[in-house]
């Protein structure tokens, strides 16, 4: 394929990367975007004294080393700490930057003995970014569907255990037991927060943040408002089960309908690749042209660029917010 090849690679792995990521990315378990939501967090933040502000920060940097937390002051670094908690990954923001720069650093030097051009060392190593990039992305879209299918069944045992007359604490307890991850661990965290003298509305709102979802904005709200002005929480409850378990339902009504259109984008965006690796192989001086002509190599550019902008289009038509 000549000199051009490994530029040719890099784009086809950096294309179907992409192209998989925004058809494979779910729909459902995604972090809250609706505005109204955020801003009655917000909103909610400004009513909490300075020493319950204080507490909350002390708690989120206490397995932090002292460079981490001065690291943490600055805003890509705490925005970095807060993905990788989303994400449910044990590993704290220091290590990962040092693993992520290792990865970068190796797959330069072997580039560089390889005798290959700066672009290439340059695109790898922002290939190697946007990989991890797209894997937290994954893994937190992941927990977040995680969590979501199982609070209908987490609400359930805390409608048991509001019937049989305990607190809404001991409730917390008992989905931390019972509950596997990731929404055992977050009440268990929770519970231990408020056995430890935490207010109830500033636990809740801890649990919120760490799992920015619909449903959980719903449940939380739920918790405050009958803290707040009284009410019958074991029927909310018992009423958001219902609704989430019908939102579910829906969802995946959704997906299995939209299951044909996800195959179809597939065969058209993999369709290219086919062709150019069976014209390769039947006939390679046909297509040498291709990646060792300049503008070969700007129609592949093109071609990848549009196969992308394709993808993001047809994963915005096939997937729904509900």
């Amino acid at each position: 394929m000549g000199g051009q090849l490994p530029l040719f690679l890099l784009l086809l792995f950096l294309s179907v990367f992409f192209i998989s990521q925004a058809l494979i990315m779910p729909s459902a378990g995604k972090k809250v975007k609706h505005k109204h939501l955020i801003q009655r967090i917000k909103d909610s933040h400004k009513h909490i004294d300075q020493e319950s502000v204080s507490l909350l920060r002390e708690n989120s940097l206490k397995n932090l080393s002292s460079l981490e937390r001065a690291l943490v002051r600055l805003t890509f670094f705490e925005t970095l700490k807060k993905k990788l908690e989303l994400a449910g990954i044990e590993m704290t923001f220091g290590k990962f930057l040092i693993l992520s720069f290792f990865a970068a650093l190796i797959t330069v030097l072997v580039l560089l003995l390889l005798e290959q051009r700066w672009y290439i060392c340059v695109g790898s190593v922002v290939t190697i970014f946007v990989c991890e990039y797209f894997y937290i992305q994954k893994k937190t879209a992941d927990r977040l569907m995680r969590f979501e299918e199982q609070l209908p069944e987490a609400l359930d045992i805390i409608k048991r255990v509001l019937q049989a007359g305990q607190p809404i604490s001991q409730a917390f307890g008992e989905v931390g037991k019972e509950m596997p991850a990731p929404i055992g661990p977050e009440f268990k965290s929770t519970f231990s927060l408020l056995n430890y003298g935490y207010d109830m509305r500033l636990a809740i709102m801890q649990m919120s943040e760490r799992v920015p979802t619909v449903s959980m904005l719903a449940f939380s709200s739920a918790v405050m408002l009958q803290k707040e002005t009284g009410g019958n929480l074991i029927e909310n409850v018992e009423k958001l089960s219902r609704v989430l378990r019908a939102r579910f339902k829906l969802a995946r009504k959704i997906k299995t309908i939209s299951a044909e259109s996800r195959m179809s984008a597939w065969i058209l965006v993999l369709a290219p690749f086919g062709m150019y690796i069976i014209i390769a192989l039947i006939k390679p001086d046909y297509i040498s042209i291709l990646h060792n002509h300049p503008t070969g190599v700007k129609m592949i550019i093109g071609g990848m660029v549009s196969l992308l902008l394709g993808t993001l289009w047809i994963r915005k038509i096939v997937n729904f917010e509900v």
